[in-house]
């Protein structure tokens, strides 16, 4: 009897140990990216169409998928028509719902128009609640808009914690910026006041308050980019091309989120990622401030971490195919490289780019054996050398005579008559005041008057523009080692009168040069100087400048603006000599391009290009108020 019972025991035991639960899968990566450059109820123009949102979409595919090993079958795309809201609601409470497990990354990206809808929860200040426009949206209804609160219902049905969401978009603001062929807000052309208000709607507020809040994806475990804060435009912006590369138009902060997750160490962190994509938003004179959610855990975390999973790449461009000596690579634009650079293999062989697409970079073999599915790493770059051009043609013969005359012997910067042709900025008269308006159609210098004196602040505040831009084009996308430059207090806003000072630190020995673009236009070599002979740097060290021990200080003083302060490490001092009886190395955009090129020739070259693994730059822009 007893033996009967010992093998019945066994046989009710053995179905349990064969069918019991399998063993979980290793954790994965999930992506919903949204695009929607085509409106189906809205045309193609300003609070329409969105040149730059499908390629904006693209790109991050391209990133998640080359560099942070995303499995492509995990990456479900919604371009344009396609993005409509039951569609968007499916893929996030169906697709992803049912397929990301909880150890699962979970990634949503959308970049397209935002609104506003009645507020109907009381919850809004302003009366009215924001919301994600999808392809479908209504002019005269809000049915399809997808409010913050629907969009926090669908987010709460997922099963992880590991939870990105990248928003493109903008909710309010339009009315600070000038139309300009170069731009659009992302912003919805719909009149709020034209819908329909129901009658369970707050009645707190009348609509044209400013908002505060913005759209709201942030739960205790969802991270949130957001490309503006709630009062400010975020811009599709166009980025013109360069020798051997094609133009595009893009999300200015999806275009340079992209290329500093692209360029970003496996050990990076979201909130790393976050302040160099926002610190290159303000060096390239984009008139609005990203938003990282401030409480959640994971903005401390390495990038797209999931547990068990296969580390990011380093930033390589993978080769997709090989004809002859010609190599075709993927990404390109949304890495930034340029014609006559140069990237290596693993096993040495050196390809030079030739020409850069939307989504390809085309290279020549110079040396060695490339493969397909070879990783080919950027080692050299090739810096291009263009004008600042300045668009003339909304004012008359007289002051762009006038113009012209004021800037002789200015050769970083080009007047351009072509009213359809792209300029970094335009100037525009309104009566007898002209005003300088960025491409994104922020005013970058205003009240300046039509006459001699007028013109002359006009041709100083375009020389400081020139210099501004030959500072901030002066940095290392691959640079071997790390520099963190910051000012001391941990503010970039300053009073007049306030002391300034800078903390750097390197990852690698070196000797330390301080530029500043001052905002007066004076570009000046802060460090070295006629007191101060080169720093060298240790690496790991945190040094200060000025000595809080010296007699030396920096003050902010007038006039009130924006300025630039780059600082480079080098194996060896920059060859700039300090004119006689001065205290300091200064000029305009032609000392930026005299410390561009003691800088290359301090960092070598590979085929022409400039090595990038033998110096490091790092840069902050501040700000002195009145």
């Amino acid at each position: 009897m007893r033996r009967l019972a010992s093998v019945a025991a066994v046989a009710a035991v053995l179905p349990l140990l064969a069918f019991g639960p399998a063993k979980q899968p290793a954790p994965t990566h999930w992506a919903l990216l949204v695009g929607i450059t085509d409106y189906i109820n809205f045309g193609d123009v300003e609070g329409g169409d969105l040149p730059g949102a499908e390629h904006d979409a693209r790109s991050v595919r391209d990133l998640l998928v080359m560099k942070f090993r995303v499995p492509e079958e995990n990456i479900r795309l919604l371009l344009s028509r396609d993005a409509t809201r039951a569609a968007i609601e499916e893929s996030i409470t169906g697709w992803l719902a049912s397929n990301a497990q909880p150890q699962d990354q979970v990634t949503i990206f959308f970049a397209g128009h935002g609104s506003q809808m009645w507020d109907e929860s009381g919850d809004e200040d302003d009366g009215l609640d924001e919301t994600l426009a999808p392809a479908d949206v209504l002019a005269t209804s809000t049915e399809n808009d997808i409010s913050d609160d629907t969009f926090n219902e669908w987010l709460g049905m997922l099963r992880t914690s590991n939870v990105v969401v990248t928003l493109d978009n903008c909710n309010s603001g339009t009315g600070t910026r000038d139309v300009t062929p170069f731009s659009r807000g992302r912003l919805l052309a719909r009149d709020i006041s034209a819908v329909e208000r129901p009658v369970t709607a707050s009645r707190r507020a009348l609509p044209g308050a400013e908002d505060a809040t913005g759209f709201d994806a942030t739960q205790t475990r969802v991270l949130e980019f957001a490309a503006a804060q709630p009062h400010q435009v975020a811009v599709d912006a166009f980025f013109p091309a360069t020798d051997g590369s094609e133009s595009f138009h893009g999300g200015a902060f999806t275009t340079f989120l992209v290329r500093e997750l692209w360029k970003a160490p496996a050990t990076a962190t979201y909130q790393e990622a976050f302040d160099a994509a926002h610190e290159a938003l303000k060096r390239n004179r984009f008139q609005q401030d990203p938003y990282l959610s401030e409480d959640v855990a994971l903005k401390d975390q390495p990038l797209f971490f999931v547990e068990g999973g296969a580390r990011a790449n380093e930033m390589a461009l993978p080769v997709t195919s090989v004809s002859g000596s010609v190599a075709q690579l993927a990404a390109g634009l949304a890495l930034g490289v340029t014609a006559g650079s140069v990237l290596e293999t693993e096993s040495g062989a050196r390809l030079v780019v030739a020409s850069v697409g939307q989504r390809s970079t085309v290279a020549n073999v110079t040396s060695g054996s490339v493969r397909a599915g070879d990783q080919a790493r950027l080692v050299a770059f090739r810096y291009s050398v263009s004008p600042l051009l300045v668009n003339v043609a909304a004012v008359d013969s007289r002051i762009v005579a006038g113009l012209r005359s004021a800037l002789s012997g200015s050769d970083e910067i080009r007047l351009v008559e072509n009213e359809d042709a792209f300029a970094h900025l335009i100037v525009r008269r309104g009566g007898d005041q002209l005003r300088v308006v960025g491409s994104d159609g922020f005013a970058r210098h205003t009240d300046l008057g039509v006459d001699q004196t007028g013109i002359s602040r006009l041709a100083d505040a375009l020389r400081k523009e020139a210099a501004s831009k030959y500072l901030g084009d002066m940095d290392n996308p691959t640079q071997g080692f790390g520099v963190h430059l910051e000012l001391l207090g941990g503010g970039t806003s300053f009073g007049l009168g306030e002391e300034i000072g800078f903390a750097i630190e390197s990852e690698r020995d070196g000797y330390l040069t301080l530029v500043d673009l001052g905002t007066d236009g004076t570009v000046a070599m802060l460090l070295p100087n006629a007191e101060t002979a080169s720093i060298r740097v240790r690496a790991g060290q945190r040094f200060q400048y000025p000595d809080p021990n010296g007699d030396l200080l920096f003050q902010a003083q007038e006039p009130a603006g924006t300025g630039l302060v780059r600082a480079f490490v080098t194996s060896e001092p920059l060859d700039i000599a300090i004119p006689s009886g001065e205290d300091y190395a200064f000029g305009g955009a032609a000392f930026a391009a005299q410390v561009a090129a003691a800088l290359k020739a301090i960092a070598g070259e590979i085929d022409g290009a400039v090595r990038l693994d033998t110096w490091g730059t790092a840069s902050i822009v501040y700000d002195i108020t009145n």
